[in-house]
């Protein structure tokens, strides 16, 4: 898991050829431009995933992991509450769906604070829950860039 600031991001452009352009569209993006959906970079290999909605409780969020694609969120309005596992402090509740890349799991973790013009990104393996709510439900618009590195 990286957890740091947008303008930060060309630090970890040597890690994947895709992260330049990953970073490069959401940097791009305007407030005219949010979508919902999907929305191909370069197919399916790298695409975005524009999400508008409320945050939810702790326990109405799924913890979550996949094995092809590496994310990227990146909160545009709003604020979410983040959460990595360790794999020894979760179970597995959903075995691996291939089609939907995603194991979903049980437990406990730890929380993250993300920065104001800050981005997480999660890696294949890496256990987290994202959107939870700070008490009471919250509007969040945000991009989970998908990264298939599998």
């Amino acid at each position: 898991m990286i957890i740091d600031k947008l303008e930060n991001a060309s630090r970890y452009f040597m890690l994947h050829p895709s992260l330049e352009q990953a970073f490069d569209f959401i940097e791009s993006m305007e407030d005219d431009d949010f979508f919902t959906g999907k929305r191909e970079i370069v197919g399916d290999h790298l695409y975005c995933s524009g999400i508008s909605g409320e945050t939810k409780g702790f326990d109405e969020n799924i913890w979550e992991a996949h094995e092809r694609y590496l994310d990227i969120h990146y909160v545009l309005e709003g604020k979410e509450r983040v959460f990595f596992a360790d794999p020894e402090e979760v179970k597995v509740k959903e075995a691996y769906n291939e089609e939907k890349d995603l194991t979903v799991y049980e437990g406990e973790g730890k929380e993250y604070h993300i920065p104001a013009g800050g981005f997480v990104i999660f890696f294949p393996g890496e256990i987290h829950k994202t959107m939870v709510s700070s008490g009471q439900p919250e509007p969040v618009k945000k991009l989970v860039i998908k990264l298939e590195l599998a």
